[in-house]
């Protein structure tokens, strides 16, 4: 008789004692920026996605993306299931405009319509979608009331 496969779900906590709170966006910027890389920002546009527990404590920041001058491709389906994996309570979408133009997309507001309203089924809240620049601007979708 035939097994089924098996699935094996983990997540592993680095053990660092350095716990990163986000209270606001600034801080939120801050973190993404901190994590990218400077060389490859003004090349090609990334999309990133950061895990928190319910204290806006990160667990960890995730590329899920990595596309062209003008845009990338995002299977939602596959943040949700880094969300689960990591017992995520909150996200925070990110990705970066190597233009330097910092207004969001109709594509980047459809997108991120349909991660909130994923988020919303899983009980898993979307805190905020930012874009940032090479140059350090950022466009924060929850200042604006977007999210």
């Amino acid at each position: 008789m035939e097994k089924a496969n098996e699935i094996k779900i983990s997540y592993k906590n680095n053990g660092s004692r350095n716990q990163l709170k986000i209270n606001d966006s600034r801080d939120a910027n801050k973190i993404i920026m901190d994590s990218w890389d400077r060389d490859s920002i003004e090349l090609y546009e990334s999309f990133k996605v950061v895990f928190l527990n319910n204290g806006n404590i990160v667990k960890g920041i995730c590329t899920f993306s990595i596309g062209g001058l003008t845009g990338t491709m995002v299977d939602i389906r596959l943040i949700f299931a880094t969300a689960l994996k990591s017992l995520s309570t909150a996200i925070i979408l990110t990705h970066n405009h190597p233009s330097g133009v910092i207004i969001p997309s109709k594509a980047d507001i459809q997108l991120t319509k349909r991660i909130v309203k994923a988020g919303n089924l899983l009980d898993i809240r979307v805190l905020d979608h930012i874009i940032v620049t090479p140059h350090g601007s950022f466009y924060s979708f929850a200042n604006e009331g977007r999210i």
